[in-house]
């Protein structure tokens, strides 16, 4: 088992990514571009560190020209590695600007419960911008950066030919009765199914008068072989984006899925009751 804690192992891996994005291509030249020592920097790359200094974080990835909100984005990510719990963060970012772009490519499974919306990698590009746009906060020119980043993400983790992860997906039916009627339903309904038959996806129907486990609302269980990379439970909220990295809890998640997925239906099975 790592001993690496969630938030450290995510700075470390982005320490690497920029510090190769510089041209650095060893600790030993990146600690010379830097002006301190290669032992220091191991510590931060390794994740081993336990405490990563806000500035420090900051000044690196700084002069290895990264933009502000990734540094900003980390330097929270630091503090609270010193005053709160390494293994889990709360960020209030916008949904689309988060770290699942980064999580989910490395997740070999994954598992989904989505019970209003239908889950982001699977919606079409009409069903986001309509969602998109009942938020009063978003302006046209952030949902066409939204809508963007998520096609980057369906392409990564849905659409990769040679991507192994297993997908389960879980959709309370109320995410689609609720557009049944609307020009969106046919052709939302019909990307689903496309994705039900891709190799190693499989989307089920929880339907709307069974009581099941997953009630209290949506998360994602992302699962890795990378030791250095523990398993990790995000949820969303207007409130932001929160992600769980504590063992008992992933475990505990896990096994509301496991329960939540003895009731559902799949989805082949609930269209063709539908018809």
């Amino acid at each position: 088992m790592s001993s690496v804690k969630f938030l450290n192992g995510e700075l470390a891996k982005l320490l690497v990514e920029w510090r190769l994005k510089k041209g650095l291509k060893t600790i030993k030249d990146a600690a010379f571009f830097l002006g301190t020592s290669p032992e220091i920097l191991s510590g931060l790359e390794s994740g081993t560190r336990q405490y990563m200094d806000a500035p420090l974080i900051d000044g690196i990835l700084s002069a290895y020209g990264a933009p502000q909100y990734i540094r900003d984005d980390a330097a929270a990510k630091a503090r609270q590695i010193r005053f709160g719990d390494p293994q889990r963060w709360q960020e209030s970012g916008p949904s689309w600007f988060n770290r699942m772009t980064q999580l989910e490519p490395r997740a070999t499974a994954i598992d989904i419960f989505e019970d209003t919306y239908i889950t982001g990698l699977c919606q079409t590009v009409q069903y986001a911008r309509a969602i998109m746009e009942t938020n009063p906060d978003l302006k046209e020119e952030s949902i066409g950066t939204a809508l963007e980043f998520r096609s980057h993400r369906r392409r990564i983790v849905v659409e990769k030919a040679d991507n192994g992860a297993r997908l389960r997906i879980i959709q309370a039916e109320h995410s689609l009765s609720v557009i049944e009627g609307t020009d969106l339903y046919a052709e939302q309904l019909e990307r689903l199914h496309e994705d039900n038959a891709r190799e190693g996806i499989d989307i089920f129907v929880m339907p709307t008068k069974v009581l099941h486990p997953s009630m209290e609302g949506p998360y994602m269980i992302l699962s890795f072989d990378d030791p250095s990379t523990p398993d990790v439970v995000y949820q969303e909220s207007v409130l932001g984006a929160q992600y769980e990295a504590r063992i008992d809890q992933v475990d505990r998640c896990r096994g509301v899925f496991s329960a939540t997925l003895a009731s559902a239906v799949p989805l082949d099975e609930w269209s063709s009751k539908k018809c």
